[in-house]
């Protein structure tokens, strides 16, 4: 099991790392060293190393009793449910999560991306260099476990930048600067790499910044919201061999909002559970329900947001989770600009998506997940 997972929701986000300061955050965590340290972002530039519930309820119910009943007479008008508040919209994903059915394996596919501006004579304009990453793990050790990574596909963040790059000639490379290091992007997804698959692996599962978990201990952890909030951000980070590291801690509402996402997006708690981390969220003093918004894929989502000011001088920027109201999976996150503080950069604008981690799919199944093409 890699132990970087846990250290992650632990701290602020720092800008994208360069490929030597994420070699050396992996190496340092897989010599198991617990100084506490600046959370580090995984990226794929490292070495090939959430009306109630009752009313959602009836609302399915009724929908069973008008689609799935033949002796039930037809009126030829059906009756609309009743619309949701942005809350009741959490509140019936949250019931939908306790629905989600389990497996032999955890599998989850994700996508990263970080704002950056182009440079050089053909620059001038945002875009996205964005990561994908795949993973399963066995439910039962011996079961097998594996990572995968590649860079995906870079582009122009919105329509105006898209359209300044065609004017620049549509180059399919640009040159960023972030973290101090100066690297290339491609508008072309590279390979799948493996990052030490483990055919004997498996049994383990990391909650981000809490601690390493049998499967079984994941079923016997609490349901209710505010024992969930103990158990992210009180006592110390649980290590392999019994050992501890890091205290757990939540600094406010974006870094509970931001932990339960971690935990909703890389590990396989139960359904009672992952409703329960919902219900934490969605009614947590400084967590803002959205309602319904689109999502970065392009996909219908309800979501939460938690405003912060940043430790590295970037402003106030705004974090929001999105969730699939009708499965309740979490969907994944982003970061967008509210107000530029002091060491921002002219794009940084009020309203800019600064980054986002998103899920593309994540469950269980009875048999070894495949790679997605």
């Amino acid at each position: 099991m890699n132990e970087l997972h846990l250290v992650r929701g632990v701290y602020d986000d720092p800008p994208p790392p360069s490929k030597e300061v994420a070699a050396a955050a992996r190496d340092r965590m897989l010599s198991q060293d617990d100084t506490a340290r600046p959370r580090p972002r995984r990226t794929w530039r490292m070495p090939i190393g959430l009306v109630a519930a009752a009313t959602a309820a009836a609302v399915v119910a009724g929908m069973a009793l008008t689609t799935d009943d033949p002796a039930r007479p037809r009126t030829g008008v059906e009756a609309a449910p009743p619309a949701l508040s942005p809350r009741g919209m959490m509140l019936a994903a949250a019931s939908q999560a306790e629905l989600q059915p389990q497996g032999r394996y955890w599998y989850t596919h994700q996508r990263t991306a970080y704002a950056a501006l182009a440079l050089g004579r053909t620059g001038g304009y945002v875009v996205e260099e964005r990561d994908e990453y795949f993973s399963w793990t066995g439910r039962t050790r011996g079961d097998g476990e594996s990572f995968y990574g590649r860079t995906f596909a870079g582009k122009p963040q919105t329509r105006a930048d898209a359209d300044a790059w065609r004017a620049a000639g549509s180059p399919s490379s640009w040159t960023v600067r972030s973290s101090g290091v100066t690297r290339t992007l491609r508008t072309k997804s590279g390979a799948w790499e493996v990052d030490d698959p483990s055919e004997n692996g498996g049994g383990t599962f990391a909650i981000a910044g809490v601690g390493l978990f049998s499967y079984q201990e994941l079923q016997e952890l609490p349901t209710d919201p505010e024992e969930l909030r103990k158990l992210l951000c009180e006592g110390s980070v649980r290590l392999a061999s019994g050992r501890t590291g890091a205290p757990r801690h939540c600094d406010g509402p974006k870094d509970v909002l931001d932990r339960v996402f971690y935990v909703l997006m890389d590990t396989p708690v139960p359904p009672k559970v992952r409703a329960g981390l919902m219900r934490l969220i969605t009614d947590y003093p400084g967590v803002r329900q959205l309602g319904t918004v689109t999502d970065p894929l392009g996909r219908t989502a309800v979501a939460l947001a938690a405003p912060f000011k940043s430790a590295d001088g970037r402003g106030t920027i705004q974090n929001e989770v999105f969730f699939d109201q009708r499965t309740g999976k979490v969907l994944g996150n982003r970061d967008v600009q509210l107000k530029p503080g002091p060491d921002s950069e002219k794009w940084q604008v009020p309203g800019r998506m600064l980054d986002y981690w998103m899920v593309v799919d994540s469950g269980w199944d009875d048999a070894r997940p495949d790679l997605p093409d």
